[in-house]
């Protein structure tokens, strides 16, 4: 089972508001304000929601700061996967008041209770604190205590946002219990900057070099084993772009690709999945990345296989966001 639970951080003046849990789960510590998104609203709305629930406090506006992956979190006996959602804001207006949740206080940054908390917010949140986006993923054991984490600082800047809708396909309203697949992907230039791109020959479509992060995986990690899973080459001079979002609701998932420019370097060959090779995988190199991006754009997507609708809008994206960093960096 999969829970998807939110945490507003709410900073003034050098300061977070942070709760003592009155009842409940994890009754008796302090937490931050937040808690489950229930069916028929966003994520955001839920965060916040539940902020002005839990303490009155009315959210003007707010910034997503990424999430932590719970595993095996046994709650009322049993284990499940709880996806935390992690939004900041300095834009609200109220005072925060006590409710039979929590009792909220006000405290300073650089004297944030740890040691009266779960055990695993000293090791994301000052991250967050700093201005940085997380990514972390905590496996926890039969005592939630956690036997393996790891806690990477992910490319912030939105992308592209894509769900069902945007292709005229229907959605469901309950959105609160789909699973989480996170992603690398590198827009892949060569010396002479020509872009490459993942030909599906037997599809009919385009993707730039990718895939899924293992567990416990870095996102970088998981960029140079899928680049050269995919397109054999090892990489460097990695230069984070931002992050896509996709809900695609026909599979019950929020797809997060963080997506890179990456250098290819030496080529070693590919390793294709059986999966990857039905669809005819083949890398393609363009002259340039506006020649990639006209390729990406000109896919006819109305009678493609429902991933590749989605392909399609996140990879050209993904392009777009490269060639302004290539001209600003290397005039290109």
């Amino acid at each position: 089972m999969v829970r998807h639970l939110t945490l507003m951080i709410l900073k003034r003046d050098g300061k977070i508001l942070l709760g003592t849990k009155k009842r409940g789960f994890g009754m008796g510590k302090i937490n931050g304000v937040g808690g489950k998104v229930e069916p028929g609203e966003t994520i955001r709305e839920a965060a916040i929601r539940e902020t002005f629930e839990e303490v009155g406090i009315r959210v003007n506006d707010c910034r997503d700061f990424g999430q932590v992956v719970f595993r095996e979190l046994y709650f009322a006996g049993k284990p499940e996967t709880d996806v935390l959602h992690i939004f900041v804001s300095e834009d609200f207006s109220g005072e925060a008041v006590e409710t039979d949740e929590i009792a909220p206080a006000w405290h300073p940054i650089k004297d944030i209770p740890y040691s009266k908390m779960w055990s695993d917010d000293e090791h994301w949140l000052p991250e967050v604190l700093r201005g940085n986006k997380v990514d972390a993923y905590f496996h926890f054991n039969e005592k939630n205590t956690f036997t393996d984490y790891r806690v990477d600082i992910a490319p912030s800047t939105c992308l592209a946002q894509i769900r069902d809708s945007d292709f005229g396909m229907p959605e469901d309203e309950d959105e609160s219990t789909f699973e989480v697949r996170t992603a690398a992907r590198a827009a892949l230039i060569d010396d002479n900057y020509r872009v490459a791109l993942i030909d599906a020959t037997t599809r009919g479509y385009y993707k730039i070099p990718g895939g899924g992060i293992d567990e416990g995986e870095l996102i970088e990690e998981a960029l140079q084993r899928e680049v050269i899973e995919e397109a054999g080459y090892t990489i460097k001079n990695i230069i984070p772009l931002g992050y896509t979002h996709e809900t695609r609701h026909k599979y019950k998932q929020f797809n997060v690709s963080y997506a890179f420019i990456a250098r290819a370097d030496e080529y070693v060959g590919n390793n294709l999945m059986d999966d990857e090779k039905e669809d005819g995988f083949e890398l393609k190199w363009f002259d340039n990345i506006d020649q990639a991006i006209q390729a990406i754009e000109q896919v006819d997507t109305s009678d493609k296989v429902y991933q590749a609708k989605f392909f399609t809008v996140r990879e050209a994206a993904i392009l777009r966001a490269a060639k302004k960093v290539l001209a600003e960096k290397y005039g290109q």
